[in-house]
């Protein structure tokens, strides 16, 4: 594996200054997303394929409680960070403590995508009810 990927924030995706890019230090290459409201709380870590990353960040700016979220979910694809163990994924943004860290299985095709989003959605979602980053009214 390459050197670790350090992140970085750029600049704010859709003018959504509750959402980050997140690039890495040297290359300047996208590796994912930070979501965030102005309330200080936990931190979140969800990884997964880059087409699914992508797909989950566009359901979840739509989301209109997005800025009453407690502390930060930060999403990380995995192919643009070149890792796929759970001890590479931390390396990928180190000066931060996660609460808690998902990897989202992902299998690429067309008759399976819309289950994946869905799927990883609600996951996320659930994630952050847990560690009490939204009130969660209506996440099973």
């Amino acid at each position: 594996m390459n050197n670790p990927v350090i992140a970085s924030f750029g600049d704010d995706v859709n003018e959504n200054k509750f959402v980050e890019a997140l690039t890495a230090h040297i290359s300047g290459e996208f590796i994912g997303y930070r979501f965030g409201g102005g309330r200080p709380g936990p931190n979140a870590l969800v990884a997964a394929d880059v087409r699914l990353i992508e797909a989950l960040s566009d359901r979840l700016v739509s989301l209109p409680t997005l800025p009453w979220m407690w502390g930060q979910l930060y999403l990380v694809a995995l192919d643009d960070v070149e890792c796929r163990a759970l001890h590479d994924v931390r390396q990928c943004l180190p000066d931060l403590a996660f609460d808690e860290l998902v990897m989202l299985p992902y299998a690429p095709g067309d008759d399976t995508h819309d289950i994946s989003i869905d799927r990883a959605y609600w996951a996320t979602l659930r994630l952050c009810r847990q560690l009490g980053m939204i009130q969660g009214r209506g996440v099973s």
